[in-house]
């Protein structure tokens, strides 16, 4: 029963931070604010403006004048109370990842326990999620896989699995990035749903975890399958794994032509970018392009 309530609370914390949460959010508000502050207008014309003005007209008036100064007085001592409580939560969850992160650090380090990883992931959840995405980012090799068997990471995993069924597109993607940078089999079929989703970023975010999986078996026939995908997934893989793409579909003459223009500077990737508008060559102006992105955001290595 406790997982079943936990696992409504996200479905609901994930659709209200979803467009569409947001916008039934905004419109909530709006219905609610215009209630009230009908209510709170008729209610001060009827208990104190109508008894000062005898004409209806001027009373509302002055009802209507007089609720414009109250919300926005209120509105500048609430937009006030808000900075301020952004801040404060701002350093307290700056705080709280800084402990966890030194917590994970410490485990890794082997000077602490599960048990210890566990109470503070139940103390703070959301700090120990972004520890853990953090982490990451930044482990490799064993670390990693000694990461990922903790339990309280382990269950991690499993919540941003559920999370990807309801969330917002920008939000699967960071969650299908999270599932890739874990490198666990466990998640390789989250990551093959995600390559039927309706946004081109998350389809790249799963190709790229997917072909990085390791022992992925499915590799060679997701590689097969690019060529078929939309465009701007093509761009944003075309440069992974190019050593099996060479052997799934060898260098031909129009790949050989777009690396050469590639390489000439910026005559040459203007060229490349209307052969790939146009439709001509294929896929290997797309490839040629993804490389040498790549190439310029690596520094030119």
């Amino acid at each position: 029963m406790h997982r079943r309530v936990r696992a409504a609370c996200e479905v609901t914390r994930d659709f209200l931070r979803s467009e569409r949460g947001a916008a039934l959010i905004a419109l909530t508000k709006s219905i609610a604010l215009l209630a009230v502050l009908s209510e709170l207008g008729w209610l001060m014309n009827v208990h104190y403006f109508s008894r000062v003005f005898p004409q209806l007209p001027i009373s509302v008036a002055w009802s209507m004048l007089t609720m414009i100064f109250l919300i926005a007085a209120a509105q500048l001592s609430g937009s006030v109370a808000m900075k301020l409580w952004g801040i404060r939560q701002a350093r307290l969850r700056a705080s709280l990842t800084m402990r966890m992160t030194s917590l994970l650090c410490s485990y890794l380090a082997g000077d602490a326990a599960d048990r210890d990883i566990e109470a503070a992931a139940r103390e703070a959840p959301s700090a120990f999620e972004a520890a853990v995405a953090d982490a990451l980012l930044r482990l490799r090799g064993s670390s990693i896989q000694r990461l990922r068997e903790l339990p309280v990471v382990e269950a991690l995993r499993d919540r941003w699995t559920r999370r990807l069924r309801s969330a917002g597109d920008e939000q699967r993607r960071i969650l299908v990035e999270r599932l890739s940078l874990l490198r666990d089999v466990a998640a390789i079929p989250a990551l093959e749903r995600s390559l039927e989703d309706p946004s081109a970023q998350v389809v790249a975010a799963a190709v790229r975890g997917l072909l990085r999986m390791p022992s992925y078996a499915g590799r060679d026939d997701l590689l097969r399958s690019l060529p078929g995908r939309g465009y701007l997934v093509r761009v944003l893989t075309a440069s992974e794994s190019p050593r099996r793409r060479e052997r799934v579909q060898p260098l031909d003459p129009a790949r050989a032509h777009c690396a050469v223009l590639a390489r000439r500077g910026v005559r040459g990737i203007d060229r490349l970018r209307s052969l790939s508008a146009q439709g001509k060559a294929g896929e290997a102006p797309a490839e040629a392009l993804s490389a040498s992105l790549v190439a310029s955001a690596r520094g030119g290595r």
